[in-house]
């Protein structure tokens, strides 16, 4: 008679592609809401920064307003590297974005920029 065997089943976590969940909780682990999201921007309360998902699901890139203030910013990736650690996201620092009102109606345009490369 054959040695019974035993199933083992190895459980691999994954990031879903555009995690909305977990970037909410990202946000809120830092005391702040999701105020909008459109495609792959989440829009966060007071519009100091918002959030990109990517490609990947669990990296999520930061982008501060050019009117935020810039002395606050590091303290505030800091953070949201830090919580999104605890939730397997990889938070990265992209650079700043201006937004701009497109006439008369609720249009708007949003101006990435990059970190320059030195």
């Amino acid at each position: 008679m054959p040695a019974q065997g035993t199933i083992t089943y190895r459980l691999i976590m994954t990031v879903p592609l555009r995690p909305l969940g977990l970037a909410k909780d990202l946000i809120e682990a830092v005391g702040l809401d999701v105020t909008y999201v459109y495609d792959d921007l989440i829009f966060i309360e007071h519009n100091a920064f918002l959030l990109q998902m990517e490609e990947q699901g669990e990296n999520i890139g930061v982008w501060f307003n050019t009117e935020s203030t810039s002395a606050d910013r590091p303290e505030i990736t800091t953070k949201l590297k830090a919580a999104g650690k605890e939730l397997s996201l990889k938070v990265s620092d992209k650079g700043t974005f201006s937004i701009a009102r497109q006439g008369d109606d609720e249009t708007f345009q949003i101006v990435f920029n990059d970190h320059e490369v030195k």
